[in-house]
């Protein structure tokens, strides 16, 4: 899977949002679910913070507005593009 960075791009954009019909799942949570590769395009737009952020989701991340906890699956693997 890939996923198109900008400057715009955050947390919200790469885990998911609750939007009035539910919560819509992003990329992250998708390939992790998956057991997908994750490529980030044009990563260089991602802050520091940001990827720091990230690094520590992929260990596995909760999801307030869903109660879920997102376990990546054996084969994921993100990488930076």
């Amino acid at each position: 899977m890939r996923f198109h960075c900008t400057p715009d791009t955050d947390l919200d954009t790469l885990v998911g949002h609750e939007e009035a019909s539910g919560f819509c799942y992003g990329p992250l949570v998708t390939a992790m679910r998956c057991g997908e590769e994750l490529v980030l395009e044009d990563s260089h737009f991602l802050a520091g913070l940001m990827l720091l952020k990230l690094n520590a989701l992929v260990a596995g991340l909760f999801i307030p507005e869903t109660g879920e906890r997102i376990e990546a699956a054996p084969r994921f693997r993100m990488l930076l593009h």
